[in-house]
């Protein structure tokens, strides 16, 4: 390499240091994608603020509610959707938060075309469902599921169990 005269550059090292230029732009642009705030949905039940579901929020999300009035009548289902912005769309604005689920029977929560959830705790206590959409950066959703997993976990923060 040292024959090799001033200014002159194979063509390999133009392309390696163009890969190397990509390679930072391609990671500085995932970075920043990943901090682009979305709106995430909450499920919580009110007043024990004990949280139900967390999901992102899309313009094609939604999610159903299905109970058992207590008259007596048949059962319920009631389709709620999101906008792009992450509201509830127009025709479920009427409703307020947090919504009484009145049902004599078990109540259920189904976000999308996931299995159903049944809000054991809120119809043994009486509690209200309390939604809310707020607004944080796509990374902190895994981020927050980690640490809740890591948290709920049998060993906790105490490490592997050395008093065992």
């Amino acid at each position: 390499m040292k024959n090799i005269p001033q200014g002159f550059e194979p063509a390999f090292f133009r392309a390696d240091r163009r890969a190397r230029r990509w390679d930072v732009f391609v990671t500085v642009l995932l970075a920043a994608l990943l901090l682009v705030p979305i709106p995430f949905v909450q499920f919580r039940s009110w007043p024990e603020r004990r949280l139900i579901l967390e999901r992102p929020v899309l313009p094609w999300s939604g999610f159903r509610l299905c109970y058992h009035p207590l008259d007596g009548g048949p059962a319920v289902e009631e389709l709620y959707r999101f906008q792009g912005s992450g509201r509830l769309a127009p025709q479920s604005l009427s409703t307020v938060s947090p919504l009484a689920l009145e049902s004599s029977e078990l109540p259920y929560l189904q976000w999308q075309k996931q299995p159903e959830i049944g809000l054991h705790e809120m119809h043994r206590t009486g509690a209200l469902l309390e939604i809310t959409v707020r607004w944080q950066p796509v990374l902190a959703y895994p981020l927050k599921m980690l640490k809740n997993a890591w948290q709920a976990h049998p060993l906790g923060s105490h490490g592997g169990g050395a008093n065992r």
